[in-house]
């Protein structure tokens, strides 16, 4: 907004000298404020209303040159295929909403009287980019407990999700290599996020036998062909089939021997019950691992994710979240602290509880001829399921993640809870 002063003397402000220059500033803020509630542009005395007409016509023109730039821009939006593939939901909305990336689970009141005691202390405001720092010191330490690494909080950033994640490790970290590599079939928010940028693409080939997993042969082909940047779930979102020990080791060796980067996708590696190797515990230097905080805690929906990296990665996806989204909800990190600080009390409980379940639901599974695909991850479980099987679990009023969604067609993934025995009934 443009506001023009007359100077001493003009209608509107005399110049007076009895008059303190408390009291003019005192009459120019009043006329400040009436402009700003206003939401006009004034000219007092000293403009024209030639150069206001003038002015007009230029920000008329100015807004529909604006207005056509924003059309042009949805509009390749709206036909960009990749920004319009449909997102299982972040967390279950019922028992029966099977498809969602988090399992149900009632937040803990002491992580609800963690948000509220920070907002009733006076943390309402934009807290740092990167996180709080007793947050990001939280993750580091149970990615250090869990998977070997050595993470300190300056290699931690918080994000709105885990959305966010893969938007700024694919965006920021993949602007420094000419390609990436990535699964055939991944979470449809990896696809949604590389469609942003034209790139090149590189699909790595799967095995379905192995739960889709990107093959070490088709890894090491991707690499050696000139690639020098990976994405890689393990768990995968899907299936929840992971890579061994050996397998995660042969990848970092890979890594070394080309000089190339990976981003390791391990949000669910809490559900692994003997434990998920991680690459970054191996190749530290040259991996960002993402995930959520802390997944399946009740938190989902609160959009809480995170990103561990070498530093000097950190701080340029630390300035694009700035320009973005300044940062994550300051309610939402004080309740993921509160989380970190009692997620371990009922982890072995949740664990054993999902194994159950899930041994059952693969039993029932097998009674029914139905063909489920490996994982190690207890939250979910994923099959083969033709139009009519689907049929079945709509009119059930079941919800499940669509497997092409995922780049795997004719495959669902269910989440392991209380309905999902009696999804696979109804396929009897």
């Amino acid at each position: 907004m443009a506001v023009f002063f007359a100077p001493a003397g003009a209608a509107g402000i005399r110049a007076s000298p009895s008059k303190s220059l408390s009291s003019l500033t005192t009459k120019i803020q009043s006329v400040q404020r009436f402009l700003l509630q206003r939401g006009t542009i004034c000219c007092l005395a000293s403009a024209s209303a030639a150069t206001v007409a003038r002015k007009g016509i230029h920000n008329q023109e100015k807004h529909k040159l604006a207005s056509q730039s924003k059309a042009n821009i949805l509009a390749r939006h709206a036909a960009n295929a990749a920004l319009n593939i449909p997102l299982p939901a972040i967390a279950m909305r019922g028992a029966r909403d099977l498809g969602a990336d988090e399992p149900f689970y009632p937040l803990d009141e002491r992580i609800i009287a963690g948000a509220a005691d920070a907002m009733e202390s006076g943390q309402t405001h934009y807290v740092d980019v990167p996180g709080i720092p007793p947050l990001r010191e939280a993750i580091a330490e149970h990615l250090n407990a869990d998977s070997g690494t050595s993470w300190g909080s300056a290699n931690i950033l918080v994000t709105a999700g885990m959305q966010e994640a893969r938007f700024l490790t694919t965006q920021i970290i993949g602007a420094q290599y000419a390609s990436i590599a990535v699964p055939a079939v991944a979470h449809p928010g990896l696809r949604k996020a590389l469609g942003l940028k034209r790139r090149e693409v590189l699909s790595l080939p799967d095995e379905p036998e192995r739960g889709f997993l990107p093959t070490l042969e088709g890894i090491a082909a991707a690499l050696e062909n000139g690639c020098r940047l990976l994405y890689l779930e393990s768990p995968s979102r899907l299936s929840g089939a992971v890579y061994s020990a050996s397998q995660v080791a042969r990848i970092a060796d890979l890594l070394a021997q080309h000089d190339a980067a990976a981003i390791w996708d391990a949000g669910l590696a809490r559900w692994v019950a003997d434990g998920c190797s991680s690459l970054a515990a191996q190749a530290q230097e040259s991996v960002a691992v993402i995930g959520e905080a802390w997944h399946g805690s009740g938190l989902g929906a609160w959009l809480v994710g995170a990103i561990a990296a070498p530093t000097d990665w950190i701080a340029p996806m630390q300035s694009q979240k700035q320009i973005m989204a300044i940062c994550t909800s300051t309610a939402s990190q004080y309740a993921a602290l509160a989380a970190s600080e009692i997620i371990g009390e009922t982890q072995q409980q949740r664990l054993a509880q999902m194994h159950a379940q899930r041994a059952a639901a693969v039993v029932l599974a097998g009674e029914l001829g139905l063909d489920i695909l490996p994982g190690a991850a207890e939250n979910l479980l994923a099959l083969r399921l033709d139009a009519s099987g689907r049929g079945k679990l709509a009119e059930a009023g079941i919800d499940f993640a669509a497997g092409e969604d995922f780049g795997a067609p004719d495959t669902i993934r269910l989440n392991i809870g209380a309905a999902t025995i009696a999804a696979l009934e109804t396929l009897a």
